[in-house]
């Protein structure tokens, strides 16, 4: 009875092992790709304009609210993508804005509140930068980037 008892037992902490060492692993995939259940464009990317090297910034935030950052430009919006890419790769994404503080961007231009914009993005296959083609389509002709991801996670940018 006794040694029934202790078969029982170890059997259910070798079954318990398990269970934590696969909940574990779980835990370490989810660490080692905090997007993975995510979005691919929720994020935190930056770029450089080739042509003078002013900076741009873009934070996607899983709510649907972004924050954009060009030269002195800085801009909020709203924004919504495909769930998908297309059969090409590109995901459309369609962004209006919220609030400008009417500066001048990277190119000397300014966005207006309600503005909106379409674009086409096409990422790395490991997520780690994407370009963006503004077009009425998905081509690479009107193309700018690479832009980077430089944090995942949840960053303040105020």
């Amino acid at each position: 009875m006794r040694s029934q008892h202790n078969h029982q037992k170890r059997t259910f902490l070798t079954s318990l092992l398990a269970c934590y060492s696969f909940l574990a692993s779980m835990q370490v995939t989810a660490e080692a790709d905090p997007r993975s259940l995510k979005h691919p464009v929720i994020g935190y990317w930056e770029s450089r304009v080739p042509e003078n090297g002013c900076l741009e910034t873009y934070w996607f935030k899983e709510d649907g609210s972004a924050v954009f950052t060009s030269g002195d430009e800085q801009l909020e919006a709203q924004y919504e993508v495909t769930p998908q890419p297309d059969a090409h790769g590109f995901f459309k994404l369609n962004h209006r804005v919220t609030l400008s503080n009417n500066a001048p961007d990277c190119t000397r231009q300014r966005s207006e509140t309600n503005s909106e914009q379409t674009s086409f993005l096409l990422f790395k296959p490991d997520g780690s930068s994407f370009i963006s083609c503004d077009n009425d389509g998905p081509s690479l002709e009107n193309c700018f980037g690479p832009i980077e991801l430089k944090n995942n996670a949840s960053r303040s940018v105020r």
